[in-house]
């Protein structure tokens, strides 16, 4: 039987009765088995399975929304070994539970007594969870209450029932809080007597712990009362902007805010969520944002990390809670009063988004919410920061600042003084063209005939035909961003002007801000960006920025910085040579085959970030690409990298695994790095091996057959390898963790521990049955 006909066969037993050969013998686990056997359903078997281990994957569901991330020690993931395929199994009954959600807002007849009704109030949601497995979070937007019916009717006890991924309680990580992004609708003009509006409410709803599915009703209850208007304006402290020629529409200014927690003074033991800190301001942390695990006695002294054991505020018993936010898990911070653990409020949107003229005094009016729920007759202080996106076509930048209010019981139904945004008056943006190019390189040769490209595009079809023309010149049209430092142009104009500060100014008032991007779709060979010549009367230096050059994979030329001055008769940026990307190089061996009877590779290659400069690091930060004959040539950025080899998914090569996972110092003072006709390269082929000289042999890994039952035909299936990475390390010496966000992408584990080619993602089809080979236990030891 040939190897396509022997995955079909294997792939047909899934619906096969036959039960293989069992031990008669009976156990209760598996140590009550012969070597070699597992016990399923008190039955000894032999098993042919992979290790739990090995296993790590993201299901995910486009419609409806869903999304389950699965370990191999989950007490979900069964074992089927009495059917064959022997597999792994997952029932979605057993891992889905419902979201029972309703909204309600307390309206206070008696602001002192703290009484009076809670009604259903309308509002968008948004749920979003971190991933278990140190990827993007797990969001879903669009979600509305009172939930629309069929008919269009309207209930009067509505509930918004939503389908959400369940773990059982002994899981790791099962209980990762759930945060809701609550965007309330305002009042509607009518005969009230006052219109009240309302600002974004964040709320963390803590699940039940349990070993089956079941339903989480949250009664999520918000004072209306706790909603205060904020009114500021906007000013140009520095004089009128120009009004020629006119604009349509007339240019306008978006506002945000966000909550700025309290500013981190770098002290670990100093806790953000302290509501009276010594000469600082009270973070914003209410009791409804407070995570209600339960807070179990500990007379012995133990608490399940991270809480440690303290003598109870209240009662006169010790209880696991918090005194500093490293104590709580994370995304949350120690409410030191309370000593238990909140919600981190800091970067959450404050108001819904306004839009202000771009004119000076123009209005700019929002509403909060205070997390006043504890006591909403006190007064509340509260810290945010304000962001200002001015109108494109004003080429003004786009800042940030830093504002304590104090919001007055008194003021209820009025309005609290939100301070001046202002803005530099800058002349108009002239469009200019930015010329890039580079000399070619030659990256792959084959017999007498080179490859000499700009792109790795050209080799698309070198196995089979001749190489393009070599160009005589590249030029290159990659995505650009513009960055700068703005400080206050005339400090006393602005404190006269009473303007807020700038949120992250240096020691010398300079802050970073953005400019929006250059458009590289035009038919010129350049890309065109509309950048302000800076004030007037700027003295004719024009006004400084910074092109975040960062080509996309494949590219040749390496990401940069390129310093511009720009003044009132600019057009044409002196054409800027971009240097040439270090080249990997390298060769792909397979078990089984040999040079052109090899099916391609794929080779990904992901950049260490960790203890990078963030202001000078440029993307892209993870790279690709496709064998030739067993051949690859990969252009990376100069850094520090993770390499590895997965091979392309085809019946011919069904059991062979990934390449280990290997670090390589691309930088440019590295020691292994060679010049050819100028360009750096690096070959990851072993000049000195005696055998295999091939950067990576692919060979035969762990195969990991997985049934999902009752998952939509189609979901996305991303496997992962959460173990291998350890023992890894930096070229200076430093341990690196892949499952740690900071080590390759500043949020998230590193792309790299994925298992399947991005050339071929993994779906459920019909039979429910997904297969896909990890590596094997020799190979993730070397």
């Amino acid at each position: 039987m040939n190897r396509t006909a022997l995955v079909v066969a294997v792939l047909g037993a899934a619906c096969s009765t036959a039960a293989p050969d069992k031990q008669d013998r009976s156990c209760m686990d598996d140590t009550d088995c012969l070597m070699g056997q597992v016990c399923n359903n008190n039955i000894c078997f032999e098993n042919d399975l992979p290790p739990r281990d090995g296993i790590a994957i993201d299901v995910q569901t486009a419609v409806p929304p869903f999304r389950l991330e699965i370990l191999g020690d989950d007490a979900a993931l069964e074992r089927i070994l009495d059917r064959l395929p022997n597999r792994y199994y997952i029932d979605r009954a057993q891992v889905r539970d419902r979201l029972l959600i309703t909204l309600k807002e307390k309206q206070l007849d008696d602001l002192e007594e703290g009484t009076g009704e809670a009604v259903p109030v309308a509002a968008s949601i948004e749920l979003q969870q971190p991933s278990r497995l140190a990827r993007a979070p797990f969001v879903v937007t669009d979600l509305s209450f009172p939930p629309p019916t069929l008919d269009g009717s309207i209930d009067s006890e509505p509930e918004l029932i939503k389908v959400w991924p369940g773990y059982a309680a002994g899981d790791d990580n099962a209980d990762q809080p759930l945060y809701a992004k609550l965007t309330y609708q305002d009042d509607v003009a009518g005969d009230q007597p006052f219109q009240w509006g309302r600002g974004i409410v964040a709320r963390q709803l803590m699940r039940k712990k349990a070993d089956a599915p079941l339903d989480d009703e949250f009664e999520i209850l918000t004072v209306r009362e706790c909603h205060r208007r904020v009114l500021g304006n906007i000013r140009f402290p520095d004089g009128p902007l120009a009004t020629e020629p006119p604009l349509d529409p007339l240019p306008n200014v978006l506002v945000n805010m966000r909550h700025a927690g309290r500013a981190d003074d770098g002290d670990p033991e100093t806790p953000v969520c302290d509501p009276n800190p010594m000469g600082e301001t009270p973070a914003t942390c209410s009791v409804e944002t407070i995570v209600n695990p339960p807070y179990h006695g500990c007379s012995t002294g133990l608490c399940p990390d991270p809480y440690v054991c303290y003598p109870d505020p209240v009662d006169d018993v010790k209880r696991c809670g918090c005194k500093r936010d490293s104590e709580c898990p994370q995304g949350q911070v120690c409410r030191v009063d309370l000593q238990q653990c909140a919600l981190d409020l800091t970067d959450r949107p404050a108001i819904k988004q306004v839009t202000a003229e771009a004119k000076d005094d123009a209005a700019v009016s929002a509403w909060v919410y205070t997390y006043c729920d504890e006591n909403p007759t006190a007064d509340r202080t509260m810290e945010f920061v304000v962001s200002a996106a001015p109108d494109a076509r004003l080429g003004l930048p786009r800042l940030n600042y830093r504002v304590v209010l104090t919001f007055l019981i008194g003021d209820l139904k009025g309005s609290t003084p939100l301070g001046r945004i202002c803005l530099p008056t800058w002349q108009r943006p002239v469009e200019v063209l930015v010329p890039l190019s580079g000399k070619p390189a030659r990256l792959f040769q084959k017999a007498d005939q080179e490859w000499t490209c700009c792109d790795t595009s050209c080799l698309a079809e070198a196995a089979t035909q001749p190489p393009p023309e070599a160009p005589t010149v590249c030029m290159v049209k990659p995505p650009i961003t513009v960055v700068g430092d703005f400080a206050v142009p005339d400090p006393a104009k602005w404190a006269a002007a009473a303007c807020m500060p700038l949120s992250g100014a240096d020691e010398q008032g300079n802050v970073r801000v953005t400019y929006g991007s250059a458009d590289c779709d035009g038919d010129d060979d350049a890309c065109s960006v509309n950048l302000s010549p800076g004030p007037a009367d700027g003295g004719g230096s024009g006004q400084a920025y910074t092109l975040r050059v960062e080509p996309p994979v494949g590219s040749v030329f390496r990401s940069t910085l390129v310093p511009i001055a720009i003044t009132s008769d600019s057009s044409v940026l002196s054409e800027t040579e971009l240097q040439p990307r270090v080249l990997l190089r390298g060769t792909v061996s397979q078990a089984g085959c040999s040079d052109s009877g090899c099916v391609p590779a794929e080779i990904l290659a992901e950049r260490v970030i960790v203890g990078e400069d963030p202001d000078t690091l440029l993307g892209p930060y993870f790279f690709n690409a496709t064998t030739v004959e067993g051949k690859f040539v990969l252009p990376v950025n100069p850094g520090v990298y993770l390499v590895t080899a997965l091979p392309t998914v085809t019946p011919q090569n069904s059991a062979i695994g990934p390449a280990p996972i290997v670090v390589v110092d691309l930088r440019e003072d590295s020691p292994e790095l060679v010049e050819e006709d100028g360009v750096w390269v690096f070959d990851m082929d072993k000049a000195d091996a005696d055998d295999d000289k091939a950067a990576f042999s692919l060979a035969a890994g762990a195969v990991y057959t997985v049934e999902l039952d009752d998952f939509v035909s189609n979901s996305r299936v991303i496997p992962l390898d959460l173990t291998f990475g350890e023992g890894l390390l930096h070229p200076d010496g430093e341990p690196l963790d892949l499952n740690a966000p900071g080590t390759c992408l500043p949020g998230e584990g590193c792309q790299i521990r994925r298992i399947r080619p991005v050339s071929s993602p993994l779906r459920v089809p019909q039979n429910q049955i997904v297969r896909f080979v990890a590596r094997a236990a020799a190979a993730a030891a070397e």
